[in-house]
């Protein structure tokens, strides 16, 4: 579980803040409203996940990588290739194939299966004895008889996530997404919780990709969305009036602006509002998805900007006011 501590701050208290820092920052209200807000976006971008495995970091790169690795183990909880792993793995496979033949009474491949896979079928002594030849099951109608009575017993662990009708594994990024999503979106994204697998689905049950390039591909394509919740933000960065301070247009949430895994992306949308007179400030920051499968509310987004944004601009003022004397000292 990622985790960041900051106290966080209520919308008045973050009110009350901008006011009290426009004045001692010597700001109007509206440009100390305009920097605060697109901080505000920065902040939020960085305290969405992915974030770093201390938490945090949510604009760095390391970001992106855990977020990489995430789709990694979470594609992997639901798809495995047909190739790789340990014998214990790879048996669990083929059996599972056999398991998926043998419910479809397809006993011609589950027999060309078996004896091409002889060697590592034999790291389950049960199945290995029940499909040997001293137990005269090898090659017989008795002997697949017995195996589809054995797989029925344990029926939904096979049946439910048959491989297909003729017991074939995926094929194509595709076929490998129709079976992902559907787990995806019933868990509402969130396969790893808590350092417990989520997904519902069980060693037994994981469905075998035919070549682990298309798997390769497929997680690939999954990485290359990482950052885009967090792309709304900037969004709405970009969408906002630059603040003007002492006449020079200020480049407020840098480091959002130069996270580029971050702004590559269009998907999500983010925008702002703004109103302002001689007496009113008003700016409302959205990101359209920013809050999609709750990622937000999980992380408490909203209270951990307000609480960093109150924090900051009192910090602010503090190096401002340190500067002034730094210079006044100098003369």
């Amino acid at each position: 579980m990622v985790k960041v501590t900051l106290t966080p701050a209520s919308q008045a208290a973050f009110v009350d803040a901008i006011q009290k820092f426009a004045a001692a920052s010597k700001q109007t209200i509206r440009d100390a409203t305009l920097e605060q807000a697109a901080l505000a976006c920065q902040d939020a971008a960085n305290f969405t996940p992915p974030l770093t495995k201390g938490g945090g970091g949510g604009l760095s790169n390391s970001a992106k990588k855990a977020g990489e690795r995430a789709v990694d183990r979470d594609v992997n909880k639901v798809v495995v290739p047909l190739t790789g792993g340990g014998a214990g793995t790879q048996a669990n496979r083929v059996i599972k194939r056999l398991g998926s033949l043998a419910l479809n009474n397809n006993q011609g491949l589950f027999w060309k299966v078996a004896s091409t896979q002889s060697s590592i079928i034999a790291a389950n002594s049960f199945v290995a004895r029940m499909l040997s030849t001293q137990y005269k099951g090898f090659g017989t109608d008795q002997g697949f008889k017995r195996a589809k009575n054995y797989f029925n017993r344990i029926g939904n662990r096979v049946a439910s996530q048959a491989l297909s009708s003729d017991g074939a594994p995926l094929e194509g990024t595709a076929a490998i997404d129709a079976v992902y999503r559907p787990v995806y979106q019933r868990n509402n994204g969130r396969l790893w919780k808590n350092g417990r697998n989520m997904s519902g689905v069980r060693s037994f049950d994981k469905r075998v990709v035919e070549r682990k390039a298309d798997l390769d591909t497929y997680i690939a394509q999954r990485q290359d969305s990482v950052g885009a919740i967090k792309s709304g933000w900037y969004k709405a960065l970009m969408s906002l009036p630059r603040p003007v301070i002492n006449g020079v247009e200020k480049n407020a949430g840098s480091a959002l602006r130069a996270a580029g895994w971050i702004t590559k992306h269009s998907s999500v949308a983010g925008q702002s509002v703004t109103q302002f007179s001689d007496k009113l400030a008003d700016v409302t920051i959205r990101n359209l998805s920013g809050n999609i499968f709750g990622i937000a509310d999980q992380a408490g987004v909203l209270g951990l900007v307000y609480g960093n944004r109150v924090k900051q601009m009192p910090a602010k003022v503090q190096r401002l006011i340190a500067a002034d004397v730094a210079k006044f000292n100098r003369k």
